[in-house]
C-alpha cells in the first residue's frame, strides 16, 4: 500500500488531492494520503479565505476546476449552489468572489477525500505546520514539532506569504506587510488616511477593491516600478489555440527564441482573423495606467479575438514555452517583459475595472511609475520616484510581487536541512530545481528522486507561470500520473505512519 504526503494544504495541495483522486484507478490498490498543515484556512491558501466579498476571484469558474479533465466540475457546484457563473447577455464573464471560490475549494477537496476512501484508501490529517522533510531509505521523512511520519513519497505543496520587504520597513508603525485576510488588515484604516499601496498588480487590485467596500475616502497611490495595471478581461469568447500548441512547440528546434514564439502568436492570432499588431501594441502600450485602463474598459466588448486566444494560449501551455525558451531570452523576459506579460496574463474583471475608473474620476487613485524608496518621514512615508518626484503618504500597504519572489518563510526553514544535505537543489530564477516533466525534485547533482515530488510557488524558476490554478492541475495530473506508475513499496519499506 502506498503511502503519499502532502506538504501544505493550501490551493496547491488542494489540487493535488484532487489529482490522486481522479487518477486513484491507476495505483495498485487502495494507499495512505497523509495531509500535513495547520488546520487554519484548509484548501482555500492565502488569497481564498474567508473575507469581504467585493473582492473576486481571478477567472471565471469555468476556467477555475479543482481538476484537469473536467473543467466543468467548478460550473456544477455553483449552479448547484444558485450562483451565476454564466456569462451575460453581453458576453461579460461573472466571477465569485473569493470567499465564495474558497467554498469550492473546501468542497471540492472532501469530494475528492471521499472517494479515495471509497477506493479504500486511509486518510490521515497531521495538524500542524511541516518543520524538516529528510529521506529515509526509499521514503520520506516529515517532520513537525511534535512529531514525524514517514511516508513512501511526499509532494511539498508549500505556499503562503512571501516575504518581500523591499524597503526594509517590517515592523514600522503604519506599515501593512501582508494585506491578507483584507478584512484585518484594512478594515480599520481611518477612512480619509492617504494610502501609498507598494505594487500596481492583482494584489493592489484587491486592496482597492476592499478600501473601497471599506468606505474609505481618501486618495490611494499605486506605486510600483513598472506602474502598470492588470489588463481588463474581455469578453467570453469561445476560442480554441490551434497554432499555439504543445504539438507546434515540440517541432521547434531547441532552443526556443523570443522571435520563434511571436511567430507562432502572429500566426495563431491571423489565422483567426484577428489583428496581431494590435494585440502587440496592447501589450506593449506605454500609455499612462489610467488612459490604457480606460482604453482597455472600451476594447473590453471587441469582437476581434486575438486577445482571448493568446490569453488561453498561456494558460494551455505557458509553462511549455517557458522551458523551451533559450536561457538568454529567459533572462532578457525578467529583466523587461515580465510586467507586461504578467498584466496580459492576468486580467481582471471588468466589474473591477469599472471601479477602478470611478475611483480615478473621483481622484481618489492614481498610478505612479518609478518608484525608488520608501522611508518613515515623521508621522508617516515619504515615497520618491526616479523622476525626483515624491508623495506624501499616511499609510503604506505591501502589495509587491517581485520577478525573483523570495520564498515563504515556512518553506525556507523546513527546506533548510534538505538543502544543507544535497536532497533539493536551489534554481537560478527562484524556487528549487525539479524534472520539468514529472515534477520530481533534483539533488544537488541533478539526480530526480522518485520519492520527492514539488508542486506549486516552489517551482516558480523551472516553470514561470505558477499563480493560476489551470497550472497547478496540470502539474498535479502529471505528479499524480508519475506517483500511480512507481512500483509498488516492498512490505519492509511501507512503514506506519509515526506520531
Amino acid at each position: 500500500m502506498p503511502s503519499i504526503g502532502v506538504i501544505g494544504c493550501g490551493t496547491v495541495g488542494a489540487t493535488m488531492v484532487a489529482a490522486l483522486a481522479a487518477r486513484h484507478e491507476q495505483f495498485g490498490g487502495p494507499g495512505e494520503l497523509v495531509l500535513v498543515d495547520r488546520p487554519e484556512g484548509r484548501w482555500r491558501g492565502r488569497a481564498y479565505q474567508r473575507d469581504t466579498e467585493a473582492v473576486l476571484a481571478n477567472g471565471p469558474m469555468i476556467g477555475m476546476s479543482l481538476y484537469l479533465n473536467d473543467a466543468q466540475h467548478g460550473v456544477r457546484w455553483a449552479e448547484a449552489k444558485g450562483l451565476a457563473v454564466h456569462p451575460d447577455e453581453r458576453g461579460v464573464h461573472r466571477f465569485l468572489s473569493r470567499p465564495v471560490y474558497g467554498d469550492y475549494l473546501e468542497d471540492g477537496v472532501e469530494e475528492a477525500l471521499e472517494t479515495l476512501r471509497a477506493a479504500g484508501w486511509s486518510i490521515r490529517s497531521v495538524e500542524e505546520t511541516a518543520t524538516g522533510v529528510e529521506r529515509d531509505g526509499a521514503g520520506v521523512v516529515i517532520r513537525y514539532a511534535s512529531g514525524s511520519v514517514r511516508v513512501d513519497q511526499a509532494v511539498l505543496c508549500v505556499g503562503g506569504r512571501a516575504d518581500d520587504d523591499a524597503y526594509g520597513l517590517n515592523g514600522t508603525p503604519g506599515y501593512i506587510d501582508d494585506p491578507y485576510p483584507l478584512r484585518e488588515a484594512l478594515a480599520e484604516v481611518p477612512q480619509d488616511a492617504e494610502i501609498a499601496v507598494i505594487g500596481s498588480g492583482m494584489i493592489a487590485t484587491d486592496v482597492l477593491m476592499a478600501l473601497r467596500a471599506f468606505g474609505h475616502r481618501g486618495r490611494v497611490t499605486l506605486a510600483s516600478r513598472s506602474g502598470l495595471l492588470p489588463s481588463v478581461r474581455r469578453k467570453a469568447a469561445r476560442v480554441l489555440p490551434a497554432v499555439l500548441t504543445a504539438e507546434r512547440l515540440a517541432a521547434l528546434p531547441r532552443p526556443v527564441r523570443m522571435a520563434d514564439i511571436a511567430a507562432l502568436a502572429r500566426e495563431e492570432v491571423e489565422a483567426a482573423g484577428g489583428d496581431f499588431a494590435a494585440v502587440a501594441a496592447d501589450i506593449m502600450d506605454p500609455a499612462p495606467a489610467e488612459e490604457r485602463l480606460r482604453r482597455q474598459l472600451d476594447d473590453a466588448l471587441s469582437d476581434d479575438i486575438g486577445t482571448q486566444l493568446l490569453q488561453r494560449a498561456v494558460i494551455e501551455i505557458g509553462q511549455d514555452l517557458w522551458l523551451a525558451l533559450d536561457e538568454g531570452d529567459r533572462e532578457e523576459v525578467l529583466r523587461t517583459l515580465h510586467s507586461r506579460l504578467w498584466s496580459f496574463a492576468s486580467p481582471i474583471p471588468q466589474s473591477t475595472a469599472v471601479k477602478l475608473v470611478e475611483l480615478c474620476d473621483e481622484k481618489r487613485l492614481r498610478v505612479r511609475a518609478g518608484i525608488e524608496t520608501v522611508e518613515r518621514d515623521g508621522d508617516g512615508f515619504l515615497v520618491r520616484y526616479e523622476d525626483g518626484a515624491a508623495d506624501r503618504a499616511d499609510l503604506v500597504v505591501n502589495a509587491v510581487t517581485s520577478v525573483y519572489r523570495p520564498e515563504p518563510p515556512s518553506a525556507g526553514g523546513m527546506l533548510g536541512l534538505a538543502r544543507t544535505s544535497g536532497l533539493l537543489a536551489d534554481h537560478p530564477h527562484g524556487g528549487i530545481r525539479v524534472d520539468e516533466v514529472t515534477g520530481r525534485a533534483l539533488d544537488t547533482s541533478g539526480q530526480a528522486d522518485d520519492h520527492l515530488f514539488v508542486l506549486g510557488e516552489l517551482t516558480r524558476g523551472a516553470y514561470y507561470f505558477v499563480s493560476a490554478v489551470a497550472a497547478f492541475t496540470r502539474r498535479a495530473d502529471e505528479i499524480a500520473a508519475a506517483l500511480a506508475e512507481l512500483p509498488a513499496p516492498r512490505a519492509r519499506d511501507a512503514v506506519p505512519a509515526a506520531g
